[in-house]
């Protein structure tokens, strides 16, 4: 009776306990990859928006500031300040950054274009 017990739970753990547990030793994996990288997802696009949001402060604050005072702040300024903060960010990103971007938005050029006007509307709302 022993052996014959003994040969039924040796087959239930070869044909459903086994595949059961890589089962979900798969999913487990996969999930850890998932949230990890969501992690390095998250931290690259906040290092990033905040690169971007300091050049346009930076610029903001020497550039644009001194040309409103004077009242010469015109559309050619306003063109000179976005290229000026573009390249500042430009500069900032390191490759890691720029191959994110570019791998998940396109083009880093048009996403540091949104993201230099989505940083002047934060800006402009304050």
């Amino acid at each position: 009776m022993n052996d014959i017990l003994l040969s039924i739970l040796s087959c239930i753990v070869t044909t459903i306990i086994v595949p059961l547990i890589t089962l979900l030793g798969t999913k487990l994996i996969k999930w850890i990859s998932s949230k990890i990288d969501n992690e390095k997802a998250s931290k690259y696009l906040a290092n990033a928006s905040a690169i971007v949001l300091d050049a346009v402060r930076c610029v903001f604050q020497t550039y644009v500031e001194a040309l409103k005072k004077e009242g010469t702040f015109n559309k050619e300024d306003q063109l000179i300040a976005f290229n000026k903060a573009k390249d500042i960010a430009l500069k900032q990103l390191n490759n890691d950054l720029k191959d994110y971007i570019n791998n998940n938005f396109g083009d880093i050029e048009t996403w540091l274009s949104t993201q230099i006007e989505a940083s002047i509307n934060i800006l402009k709302s304050k």
